[in-house]
């Protein structure tokens, strides 16, 4: 028993790792990560980010850009997003259910030399609630190619950018209904 309950510890410690791990790379320009239930992209500096970060200068995100953004998201999240747009009915509080979204993350310098993560976040728990209310998880592997550009939705599908330097996120956008 006392090997077994080892093992189990063991097993629990690593499958509750406290970093990204790289587990795919589907493109030159595309590396997937995950952490627990959460998986995200992160996009090289290199690659086209369509309509989105024109005249930037880019650079690719690392691991530990991503860990400090996703710590500065997770602790400032509800407090930048109190206004809870196009947060209502039957439509999840974004700060809520942040395990519950895919990421695509991209790399830019602003004019102060600062770097931010501009960051997308598309639902990536879908019930079949969800899908009597008419929303449906896109299957294909595209979110792993190239940014997602969905309408609609509400906040099935919202962005937001963090600024690693200031520790400050800023320009959360929330889709709307239609």
């Amino acid at each position: 028993m006392k090997h077994f309950t080892i093992i189990l510890t063991s097993l629990l410690l690593v499958s509750c790792s406290s970093t990204y791990k790289i587990v795919e790379q589907p493109t030159e320009y595309s590396t997937i990560i995950e952490k627990g239930r959460v998986t995200g992209v992160i996009f090289k500096e290199n690659d086209d980010c369509f309509l989105c970060l024109q005249e930037k200068e880019r650079f690719t995100p690392t691991i530990d850009d991503i860990q400090t953004a996703e710590r500065i998201l997770k602790e400032n999240l509800a407090k930048a997003n109190e206004s809870r747009m196009n947060q209502f009915d039957k439509c999840p509080v974004i700060h809520r259910k942040l395990k519950s979204y895919r990421r695509q993350y991209f790399g830019y310098f602003d004019s102060n030399g600062h770097k931010i993560i501009y960051a997308t976040f598309n639902w990536d728990r879908y019930s079949i609630f969800d899908g009597l209310r008419g929303y449906y998880k896109d299957e294909s592997e595209n979110w792993k190619k190239e940014k997602e550009m969905v309408l609609d939705g509400c906040s099935y599908h919202w962005e937001i950018k963090i600024n690693l330097n200031t520790e400050k996120l800023f320009e959360l956008g929330v889709n709307g209904s239609a």
